[in-house]
């Protein structure tokens, strides 16, 4: 089995070579006829393969976009040149697309979203940040409102109130960090009449 394979890959060698003029003309034919199947597995081929090996290629990607920085950032500029009208009309149609899948994602994703945005903040103005997570400020806190000092129930969503909520003790607003040791567990009302003051236990309330 393996002598006549090899027999067979001599022979297809060999008629490939005679042939080369028919071959290529042959070639040329079949995948201007069947360009959609070839491209659908090139495109599975990337897809897979770029699975398999997503370190080397986020690597090699990372040094090629280093390596031709400037000429990218000149092509990418001519593109948007040549193609404004093109993006302007494909940006207006996919606005209300995108629009609704971020709000999709903020109901799916509150927690995470709410700390997206704290950090957004911060990093706009140059302020600190630090990773954390809104379940860490609240049970470091014991679920005490550090700004009336009563207890936050667990079980009240927004817009309620006295619904839990995350705090800047000093607001990002005023260079505060958006970090671990300037936060503080808060009921939402206490929150807001705070707004953009600074301070921790200010007994707002009661």
């Amino acid at each position: 089995m393996a002598k006549k394979r090899k027999e067979n890959k001599a022979y297809n060698k060999a008629y490939r070579l005679a042939h080369k003029k028919e071959t290529k003309a042959y070639n040329i034919a079949y995948q201007f006829t069947h360009k959609k199947v070839i491209d659908a597995k090139r495109k599975a081929y990337d897809k897979t393969y770029r699975l398999v090996h997503k370190k080397k290629e986020n690597a090699r990607s990372k040094a090629y976009y280093l390596a031709h920085k400037e000429e990218i950032a000149e092509s990418r500029k001519a593109y948007r040149v040549v193609h404004k009208k093109e993006i302007k009309a494909y940006l207006l149609v996919h606005r209300k697309v995108r629009v609704e899948r971020s709000k999709a994602y903020r109901r799916k994703y509150p927690e995470k979203s709410r700390g997206y945005c704290r950090k957004r903040k911060a990093l706009k103005r140059g302020n600190a940040n630090e990773p954390y997570t809104d379940t860490f400020i609240f049970e470091r806190d014991g679920w005490i409102c550090g700004i009336c000092g009563r207890k936050i129930n667990k079980r009240l969503k927004r817009p309620n109130p006295l619904s839990k909520s995350i705090d800047h003790i000093i607001p990002i607003s005023k260079g505060g960090a958006d970090a671990p040791f300037n936060l503080q567990a808060a009921h939402l009302r206490c929150n807001m009449i705070k707004s953009a003051q600074n301070g921790g236990q200010l007994r707002l309330i009661g």
